[in-house]
């Protein structure tokens, strides 16, 4: 690759390559990430998409928490069976709303230590408000209310963080 080409305008990530310079010799460059610059922002939207929508079939009791996180952390059955030290057709029977509601306190410890979450992650989905048409030092001033909410699913409540609106 030539160094023109090579050369990328994008601070936040940088990196070094090795490339032809001008004069035919090979030599490091410093330059930002392409797939930084242009799909990261992309990246990140879809994934905020997917938490919603996980978020809302989890309040709507059509899927569990197992699910939930399986998906979060992009693992597949095989994978989550073998962080959790659960067999396979556990893993895949927690994932039904039905059998999720017998699920032993064991594999659960065992699922939270696999997605690195506290147990209590597994019933509760901490939502925070972001009003991003305050200014931030207003926002520091105001106290913060956490409020639980009921779903539809017994087995998860969410605990919602926000700013009190005087």
């Amino acid at each position: 690759m030539k160094e023109k080409d090579a050369y990328i305008e994008y601070e936040p990530q940088q990196l070094i390559m090795y490339v032809e310079k001008e004069d035919g010799t090979f030599g490091p460059i410093q330059t930002g990430s392409f797939i930084s610059k242009n799909y990261l922002d992309d990246f990140w939207e879809k994934m905020l998409k997917l938490r919603k929508s996980l978020l809302e079939k989890l309040k709507n009791n059509e899927i569990t928490s197992v699910y939930f996180y399986k998906i979060i952390h992009d693992f597949n059955d095989v994978e989550l069976a073998r962080r959790a030290g659960i067999p396979v057709y556990k893993v895949k029977k927690h994932q039904k709303v039905k059998s999720f509601k017998n699920i032993r306190l064991s594999d659960l410890q065992k699922y939270a230590y696999a997605f690195d979450v506290p147990v209590s992650n597994l019933f509760q989905a901490v939502v925070v408000e972001d009003n991003e048409n305050r200014a931030e030092t207003e926002l520091d001033k105001q106290p913060i209310i956490v409020k639980q909410i009921k779903t539809d699913n017994p087995n998860l409540v969410i605990t919602k963080i926000e700013v009190n609106k005087k």
